[in-house]
């Protein structure tokens, strides 16, 4: 039973220096921080359409969700990419095109969102 026990210990901190590694655990302020982002961007679709344009590489976000991301900042839109990007389930995404189409998106909204 103790050798069980080990056994599972080496696996559970294996696991959490894995995920540790790429950024899945966050801090309290870190998580909290995401979450304020998430909620700048909702209600609505914007979500939806910002994914679909980074990850498809269809231009779908419209104006009003444009003038959201940007409201929303651009440090809250890297971190929620990056921390969307960190987890295992999106492993087969092409990050390097998410992250160029990411620049292309804020340039673009940057430019048509009515913000001085």
């Amino acid at each position: 039973m103790a050798e069980a026990t080990t056994r599972f210990s080496s696996k559970a901190i294996t696991a959490a220096f894995y995920f540790a590694i790429m950024g899945i655990i966050l801090t309290e302020g870190q998580e909290n921080f995401l979450t304020e982002c998430r909620k700048k961007l909702a209600p609505g679709q914007c979500g939806w359409q910002i994914g679909n344009e980074l990850y498809t590489g269809n231009a779908t976000v419209d104006q009003q969700c444009c003038s959201r991301l940007v409201d929303m900042g651009e440090k809250c839109h890297k971190e929620l990419l990056k921390n969307y990007l960190s987890s295992p389930d999106h492993a087969n995404v092409n990050a390097t095109e998410v992250w160029q189409r990411s620049d292309i998106l804020w340039s673009r909204c940057s430019k048509i969102s009515a913000h001085p």
